[in-house]
């Protein structure tokens, strides 16, 4: 029987996790990746959950994962906070943070609409070569 056998799911839930994070920490300052640790770590539970071979490592996070999820409400306290500690420099750049946020919905909106557009022509014509005429 192996030690991560004997620990219990929680706590085996909460090393994954805290692995994952560390991983990706350690990806982020090595590589030099302008991506958050944090991020890399979630890319790299999701891609262990993609490949059968390490999807039970996922499935050993979920006891952790689970209560964490469902307080998740106490997560958004400390930035809620840090934005009321920095509500004048937010105020001095609403405008830069109005078009940085409008952007980046925008244009991913924008470009998913033109590729489903482009996809959805591509289905039709498709369509029209395989009908007998």
């Amino acid at each position: 029987m192996s030690r991560a056998a004997l620990l219990p799911p929680v706590l085996l839930g909460l090393v994954v996790l805290l692995l994952a994070q560390m991983v990706g920490l350690a990806a982020s300052a090595l590589w030099g990746i302008p991506v958050p640790g944090v991020v890399l770590g979630i890319l790299l539970l999701v891609l262990l959950g993609i490949l059968r071979p390490t999807r039970a490592v996922v499935r050993a996070a979920e006891p952790a994962a689970t209560p964490l999820l469902a307080h998740l409400q106490l997560l958004f306290v400390p930035p809620c906070v840090g934005i009321i500690l920095e509500l004048r420099t937010l105020a001095e750049n609403a405008l830069p943070l109005a078009l940085a946020v409008g952007g980046s919905f925008l244009v991913p909106l924008i470009v998913s609409g033109m590729v489903l557009q482009a996809l959805l022509r591509r289905q039709d014509r498709r369509r029209g070569a395989e009908a007998p005429a």
